[in-house]
């Protein structure tokens, strides 16, 4: 997992304004049941600051805390598509926002990168993408990457 860790920083680094930052998060699995609880109020809203949380159409597959400097995958994540890698890119983008000790306006918003730097990894590998890896269209990626208060 480190020399994963280490290529996704190296790539990451190289493609978008991000520090290449060697100290990696720690990895954690977790069931389904314990992926939604912390994440997910009653009312599906975010209730932590500090995470910052990848998922499905409906579904929180993994989740970034800062406090902890770890992620944490859904069980049976086992890295062996290019989605399932990309989760970690997603993650791994919000590590270094962290490490950088990188601003924004809302939590949403460090969600725009991390997005993109997705996608980008998925294209490399053909007919991959957040639309058909993650059931995530352009317009709900935008929604969840703004600020709107």
């Amino acid at each position: 997992m480190e020399s994963l860790l280490t290529a996704i920083v190296v790539w990451l680094s190289a493609n978008y304004s991000l520090p290449a930052s060697f100290d990696h998060p720690r990895i954690k699995f977790v069931s389904a049941v314990e992926m939604n609880a912390p994440v997910k109020g009653g009312n599906g809203s975010q209730q932590q600051p500090d995470i910052s949380a990848t998922q499905t159409s409906s579904d929180i597959i993994s989740f970034y805390s800062n406090e902890a400097k770890a992620i944490y995958l859904i069980d049976g994540w086992t890295g062996k598509t290019p989605a399932e890698l990309s989760i970690v890119v997603h993650e791994m983008v919000h590590h270094l926002q962290s490490a950088g000790q990188l601003k924004f306006a809302c939590p949403q918003e460090r969600e725009e990168l991390a997005y993109k730097a997705q996608e980008r990894w998925l294209a490399q590998f053909g007919e991959h993408d957040l639309l058909r890896d993650f059931q995530m269209d352009p317009f709900t990626v935008l929604i969840k990457s703004k600020c709107f208060y």
